[in-house]
């Protein structure tokens, strides 16, 4: 071990070895070398610490120092104590790694860490403190050389800076009070000119005249600039070609020479134009916003357009479904200057209808005529108005519209497309209003319906409609009305059964469609039709409403909501129309049955109670008027049933056959003695059905009962499935119930009900149709009566 002469003048030859290099590698390892040679060290290392407290190596030695199991030991444990896993430990540090190996990790102040190992004789305590001072002139040396180093990066930075960024920028410096430009760009000298070559006095930014009305704000850029804070402001400044509006970026910056102040200059001309003219827009597109009807919003837009936009005349062209044209709505013209020939390919008016934006700047050089009348147009925008039509600016100079009006009519097109949407909405639910209550005052199904109809066209702007009802029995959806341009597409209309196309999937899942392309549908009925996009909607149970386009894309979900809205509202007043019909039937009913039965039954009474009279003795035609006094009576009962079935049409639920079957005979009348009536429920299904079930039954027993079976006869009642039906069977080998009577189920008419039975009868086709249920009549040998209802879902 050294003494003490010897350690001072090993220090003194490592302290010589300490000094700034040429890069902080350099100091780096010449210090290193000169620690490890004079202490007899076999590894060493120097590492800065990061901003997150972490260090990085800046030179190992030797080379392979990372291999040495001391060297990796001390970076381990100077990677702990970054970590936060030695709390508390303070440098030095000392440990061992390996065979008989030392490792020492000495602080390098404000800079980072100095790392020694040994394979031999570790240093002594007097080593280890006597290291301190150099250790700190070390740190010093690589601290100097790193500020150094970034000072040198940061100046070339901003030369950079001045060589590539495309806004004028200068450096300002002070020197004895006075301020000099000391860097600036080319763009600066090219925007502001040479006079700026020079500040004036004490003044900070250069020598750019201000507009007057920013001479105040000048001076106060300087006042905040020298009191050490940044400047972002927008000023208005002379340059070689006029005045221009700027935003101003100043800051100030203290370097290695002293302190500096940079300058920016954003020419913001153009966009302080564009905000006063978005203001302008602002305030006027509250007024296209807010239009009722779609002309009105047509006029404003194009008035809206001349208002922000230097253009000599703004159009907008609607597309009509009826006649498959864009026809002019607005223009600032006298009259309409641009047309769209009904042939697409002569015009790029459809292709822009179809979504795309399109700009001439030599409407007279190009391939293409879209100007027909009044003005020499050359200059032309062409906007997308979503599905309502395009907005076309014109202006009779070559290149007149540059990227700012673009910008602003694509602004515009946006308000436009948005206020002709809400206005179509809005004239769309007036009408379907004023539609729905004109449904609902009709006279009958087939009135409404034609009512409907004939104001699709233009109401609704739906010109191919058309209604399809659902007919149980077939099991399909039957056409039964068209507008006048559907019958001009389609002569007839095709019928749909299960699995025929979307309009059937659409019906029975209860869902609105809109079909955009009908053409990429693999489930259309006709992939060729004429009809190219469709809206298909239910009305509950009766059927579906369908209209057309004769372009893909054409409807869309405004017009799927306005559909949506019509059906919902003609499935009401359908209900209404049939509840007014069946009211009316059933006034004719109980004025027929009043009218008719009772009065022939009280004609009888009365003739029969005259002979009683004149005889004044016991009659057998008393029996007579007990009989009739009876049929009366039931009569009376049958008409309040009536009313009953009749005001409770829409009730439905799952009613026990079993059950049913059990009331229906303890309503009907008790048979004669030699009559029987048996069951055969061979099913324990229920079925879905109106409540007055049981009554209908009854009233088919009760038919057996008078016209079915002769002495020693029989009626039998049986319930089966048929799949998801069920099938309950009134059966008799009588002669059957006559023709004439039977009339009643097919007419539904009062003046049919000219007999009880007729009435019965009457009960029956009512309550099975309120229940949606198929009734029908075997008169060959006997008569056999059928009601088909569909199975209740068990569980």
């Amino acid at each position: 071990m050294p003494d003490r002469r010897q350690r001072i003048q090993l220090l003194h030859e490592i302290s010589l070895a300490i000094s700034p290099g040429e890069t902080l590698a350099a100091t780096a390892e010449t210090a290193l070398d000169a620690y490890l040679g004079k202490l007899n060290c076999t590894v060493g290392g120097v590492f800065r610490q990061r901003e997150d407290g972490g260090y990085e190596q800046i030179i190992a030695r030797p080379a392979a120092a990372v291999d040495d199991p001391v060297y990796a030991a001390a970076r381990t444990r100077l990677a702990e104590r970054a970590d936060g896993d030695a709390a508390g430990e303070s440098f030095p540090i000392v440990g061992e790694g390996g065979d008989d190996g030392h490792y020492y990790l000495f602080e390098l102040p404000d800079f980072g860490a100095l790392v020694l190992g040994t394979h031999g004789e570790p240093f002594s305590e007097s080593i280890i403190d006597e290291l301190g001072p150099l250790n700190e002139k070390l740190a010093t040396a690589c601290t100097a050389k790193a500020a150094e180093s970034t000072l040198r990066n940061e100046r070339r930075r901003f030369e950079a800076l001045f060589t590539t960024i495309q806004e004028p920028m200068a450096t300002v410096s002070v020197t004895d009070g006075t301020a000099t430009i000391t860097r600036r760009n080319e763009a600066f000298e090219t925007t502001f000119g040479d006079a700026t070559a020079m500040t004036e006095g004490s003044r900070l930014e250069p020598t750019i005249p201000a507009a007057p009305s920013d001479a105040a704000t000048a001076a106060e850029i300087d006042t905040q600039l020298a009191d050490g804070q940044p400047v972002t402001t927008e000023s208005s400044r002379q340059t070689v070609g006029g005045t221009g509006d700027f935003l101003l970026r100043a800051v100030p910056v203290t370097t290695a020479t002293g302190r500096e102040w940079f300058f920016l200059y954003v020419d913001i001309t153009d966009e302080k134009r564009r905000r006063r003219t978005l203001a302008s827009l602002y305030e006027d597109a509250q007024a296209v916003l807010t239009s009722e009807d779609r002309q009105t919003a047509c006029e404003r837009t194009v008035e809206t357009a001349m208002a922000v936009i230097d253009a000599s005349v703004a159009e907008v062209h609607l597309y009509d479904r009826a006649t498959d044209t864009l026809t002019p709505a607005a223009t600032t013209a006298e009259e309409p200057v641009f047309t769209a020939p009904s042939e697409e390919a002569a015009t790029p008016l459809w292709e822009v209808y179809g979504g795309s934006f399109r700009r001439f700047d030599a409407l007279s050089a190009a391939d293409v005529s879209i100007a027909h009348s009044g003005m020499a147009i050359e200059s032309v925008l062409l906007y997308p108005l979503g599905d309502h039509g395009v907005l076309i600016l014109g202006d009779e100079q070559a290149a007149a519209f540059d990227e700012t009006d673009g910008q602003l009519g694509g602004l515009l097109t946006t308000l436009g497309t948005i206020a002709l949407t809400r206005a179509q909405r809005i004239q769309s639910l007036e009408a379907v209003q004023a539609i729905t209550q004109e449904a609902v005052t009709a006279d009958t199904r087939s009135a409404m319906i034609d009512a409907v109809l004939d104001r699709l066209p233009t109401a609704l702007n739906f010109p191919i409609t058309g209604l399809w009802e659902y007919n149980a029995v077939a099991d399909q959806l039957e056409p039964i009305g068209m507008t006048e341009p559907a019958v001009e597409l389609f002569p007839t209309l095709p019928t749909f059964g299960r699995t025929d196309g979307i309009a059937w999937e659409a019906f029975k899942r209860g869902d609105t469609e809109l079909v955009s392309d009908v053409a990429s549908r693999p489930d259309a009925y006709n992939e060729d039709s004429v009809i190219r996009s469709e809206v298909i909607a239910p009305i509950d149970e009766f059927g579906v409403l369908m209209a057309g386009a004769v372009r893909p894309q054409n409807l869309t979900d405004t017009d799927r909501s306005i559909v949506e809205t019509l059906t919902s509202n003609l499935a009401t007043a359908i209900e209404l129309v049939d509840n007014r019909e069946e009211l009316q039937l059933l006034e004719a009913v109980f004025d027929r049955v009043l009218r008719h039965n009772l009065r022939n039954d009280l004609t009888v009474i009365k003739g029969y109670a005259n002979a009683v009279a004149e005889d004044c003795e016991a009659s057998p035609h008393t029996a007579e008027i007990i009989d009739h006094c009876e049929n009366l009576e039931r009569t009376a009962t049958n008409a309040r049933t009536m009313r009953e079935v009749v005001q409770t049409r829409e009730q439905r639920r799952a009613v026990d056959i079993t059950t049913a079957i059990k009331d229906a005979i303890d309503l009907a009348p008790d048979p004669p003695a030699t009559v029987t009536v048996t069951t055969d429920i061979a099913t324990t299904r229920a079925v879905i059905a109106h409540p007055k079930l049981p009554v209908a039954i009854a009233q088919l027993i009760e038919n057996s009962v008078e016209h079915g079976v002769d002495a020693d006869g029989e009626i039998r009642v049986t319930a089966v499935d048929d799949g998801d039906d069920v099938v309950i069977a009134v059966i008799d080998d009588g002669p059957g119930i006559p023709p004439n009577e039977l009339a009643v189920i097919d007419q539904h008419g009062e003046s049919e009900l000219e007999h009880g039975s007729g009435v019965g009868l009457w009960l029956i086709d009512r309550i099975v149709d309120y229940s949606d249920g198929v009734l029908s009549f075997d008169t060959d040998g006997g008569t056999t009566a059928r009601i088909t209802l569909r199975a209740a879902e068990e569980g």
